[in-house]
């Protein structure tokens, strides 16, 4: 069984056994003027849900994603007892990101169609994320083509309704954004690390749109350097124009001032 599917049955069979068990996913996409960025995505499952599965944390199997340049921290205890997996993934460019974050996410969901844009027009950067925040089918985004011809299809659903439970009350997924410059437009809500969405849990779809646009006139790096370099030059040429401008009005004045040792000389020596 791929890493997928296996997870997907674990954290299903939490959801379904028990609905006070919590599992909460954020995702952190935080871009750098430059294109280069890091995503974040932690799923945090507290104590009960991890009781329901024992050997979840040495079950979980990442080396896909390892290989595909992921960075896996955990899974480590939280909580009292509680599980959680950090994945970090360090990118480029957002071409390359766009393509990470298709790697953690299903076809039902719950970030879909993930964009994120760079334009350039000569020092200044307007830097877009879209996305929609949606999960279809409900329980059913956790499931995909591999694990329903294993289980069959929409088993879940027909569970929760035997068992009473609305397995979706215990789950979350929520993103924030970090993106450089002053935010131009955006659908979420501006907190102090970034702007911040969460995926309706009726299944319904969150339009997630954001915008900033930065300016930067001293050109970046070189830019800071020039104009440093340029104001110490500028105080430098300052210093020296004004101390030849001493220089000349003293010689000047000492010029004026000085007598003509020959006129001084004709005139002290009588005519015989």
């Amino acid at each position: 069984m791929s890493r997928r599917a296996w997870t997907v049955l674990l954290v299903g069979a939490s959801l379904l056994l028990l609905s006070a068990c919590r599992v909460d996913i954020k995702l952190d996409v935080a871009a750098e003027p430059d294109g280069s960025g890091r995503l974040t995505l932690t799923t945090d499952i507290d104590n009960e849900a991890a009781s329901l599965v024992p050997g979840l944390a040495e079950d979980l199997r990442l080396d896909d994603l390892l290989q595909s340049g992921w960075q896996v921290e955990g899974p480590t205890q939280v909580n009292n007892g509680g599980l959680r997996v950090v994945l970090t993934f360090d990118f480029e460019s957002p071409a390359e990101a766009n393509r990470a974050l298709q790697q953690i996410n299903g076809p039902n969901g719950p970030l879909l169609a993930p964009a994120l844009k760079r334009t350039i027009d000569g020092s200044n950067v307007a830097t877009t994320f879209d996305a929609t925040l949606q999960f279809v089918g409900g329980i059913e985004a956790f499931s995909d083509s591999e694990l329903s011809s294993l289980i069959g299809d929409a088993p879940w659903n027909s569970t929760a309704q035997k068992l009473g439970v609305d397995p979706m009350q215990s789950v979350s997924f929520t993103l924030e954004a970090q993106l450089p410059g002053d935010i131009r437009k955006t659908t979420g809500t501006e907190a102090e690390g970034g702007v911040v969405w969460s995926a309706p849990l009726d299944g319904s779809a969150q339009t997630v749109v954001l915008g900033t646009y930065a300016s930067s006139k001293s050109g970046g790096v070189w830019g800071a350097v020039a104009t440093t370099t340029g104001i110490l030059l500028g105080a430098w040429l300052l210093v020296m124009g004004s101390l030849i401008l001493l220089v000349m009005y003293a010689r000047r004045r000492k010029g004026v001032a000085q007598p003509n040792p020959k006129r001084r000389s004709s005139r002290a020596t009588p005519k015989e």
